[in-house]
């Protein structure tokens, strides 16, 4: 295994390990929600399901449809 190898896998693990609201921030830290990564909880995705909800995502409006969206069942 080569350093990056080990180092994607520890990745991994840590990420395994967050709770929601956690991957949320990694997720706003590293601006996927931003680039609208596939599969990623962002503006669009919240708006499509639940309508408008502000300017700001970082509102409890903005993570109480984050958590219910969390649970709900993937369509692909």
């Amino acid at each position: 295994m080569t350093n990056i190898e080990y180092m994607r896998q520890k990745i991994v693990e840590t990420v395994m390990g967050l709770d929601e609201m956690e991957l949320l921030q990694v997720a706003d830290d590293t601006e996927m929600s931003l680039k609208e990564t596939e599969g990623v909880f962002n503006c669009l995705i919240c708006e499509k399901e639940y309508g408008e909800c502000g300017s700001s995502p970082c509102t409890n409006k903005h993570c109480s449809r984050f958590l219910d969206w969390c649970v709900k069942e993937h369509v692909g």
